[in-house]
């Protein structure tokens, strides 16, 4: 009885337990179904969510359109800087520009100077004192310069000095065309001893195939024989023991009575070393025509003096107390040839 009652309890027991048991497995079973049912609606709703941006966006690209940016920031435009007025410059001079000379070129400082480019007209007629006075001043600065005189022109020149000491050394004056002395009294003054003179210089040459010349005659005509340092009357030997105070003279000029007396040597070198002089030609100098006092180192050769055989003390070359003096190949045809004073 008592195992009976046992046995049948206990398949109760079980029983109850397999109803439980399937309960329960339906509860999950609808739970999980609902969360299947749950993810899946997600999944759809969010792939349509996708499908629709992508769709729009899609759209927007064929038809032009672009992202939308967000708003640039808004900054406040930068105040405009305001420039100073420019401070005013100093004025530069600019200095003239002289004519174009023979020897520029380079970057090169110009060494040959045409008197021609400073202003000479070489018409016979114009004074152009003054344009050999600038072209000598502008050679003067630069060493181993020439002076240029050009061939074909007559230049009317006045008395001049080209002068140092402070002149560079080795300047060439090389004269190829014609310088007349003026017939004027004017430019004279009350007498003057030299017309052309180149004083105190180192190196100076004068050469060329030109013309110095003094037109002496109005001089010769008004003091024959008055020579301020050689009284040459005294030498005249007379032929039949008689001397003519002052005999006549030849040459006549429309001009007597009215130079100076004292009459001016046509070209003369003072105080200068190694000096040359050559080709050219001296003529018709109103007393000396070559003349070199106190000068060392002097070398004269193939030029010519020239003047009428009755100007009086018309010397060829005079020497005064020179030394080192070389002279050849000359030729001299004038009053008196060649004078020689304390000279060695």
């Amino acid at each position: 009885m008592k195992g009976g009652g046992l046995r049948r309890l206990t398949f109760m027991f079980l029983v109850a337990f397999l109803v439980w048991s399937s309960s329960i497995e339906t509860c999950i079973a609808r739970k999980s179904k609902h969360w299947r049912q749950r993810r899946h609606a997600a999944s759809v709703s969010l792939y349509k969510k996708k499908t629709k941006d992508h769709s729009h966006g899609h759209h927007n690209y064929h038809n032009g359109g672009t992202k939308t940016k967000p708003p640039p920031y808004k900054t406040t435009p930068p105040s405009p800087k305001v420039k100073a007025p420019p401070s005013p410059q100093p004025k530069v001079k600019v200095p003239s520009i002289p004519p174009p000379q023979k020897g520029y070129g380079n970057g090169q400082q110009s060494k040959v100077f045409d008197v021609l480019h400073f202003g000479a007209k070489g018409d016979g007629k114009t004074d152009d004192t003054k344009a050999f006075q600038a072209a000598w001043a502008a050679a003067c600065k630069v060493q181993a310069s020439t002076v240029v005189v050009p061939a074909k022109f007559i230049f009317l020149v006045g008395p001049i000095s080209f002068s140092g000491p402070y002149c560079q050394a080795n300047i060439v004056f090389q004269l190829d065309g014609t310088i007349l002395a003026p017939t004027d009294s004017k430019p004279w003054g009350k007498g003057i001893l030299q017309w052309l003179e180149f004083t105190k210089l180192k190196g100076i040459t004068v050469q060329g195939k030109g013309i110095i010349d003094g037109r002496g005659s109005g001089w010769w005509l008004d003091a024959p024989y008055e020579d301020p340092y050689d009284d040459e009357r005294k030498l005249i030997i007379p032929l039949n023991n008689t001397v003519q105070e002052r005999p006549p003279m030849p040459v006549r000029n429309e001009l007597s009575g009215k130079m100076p007396s004292i009459k001016p040597t046509a070209l003369r070198f003072y105080g200068s070393f190694n000096v040359t002089v050559t080709g050219i030609t001296i003529q018709n100098s109103p007393q000396c025509h070559l003349k070199f006092d106190n000068c060392i180192g002097v070398v004269v050769h193939d030029m010519s003096v020239s003047s009428p055989g009755d100007s009086p003390n018309t010397d060829g070359i005079h020497l005064q107390n020179s030394k080192d003096v070389l002279i050849h190949g000359t030729t001299l045809a004038c009053g008196n040839l060649f004078q020689y004073l304390a000279s060695k």
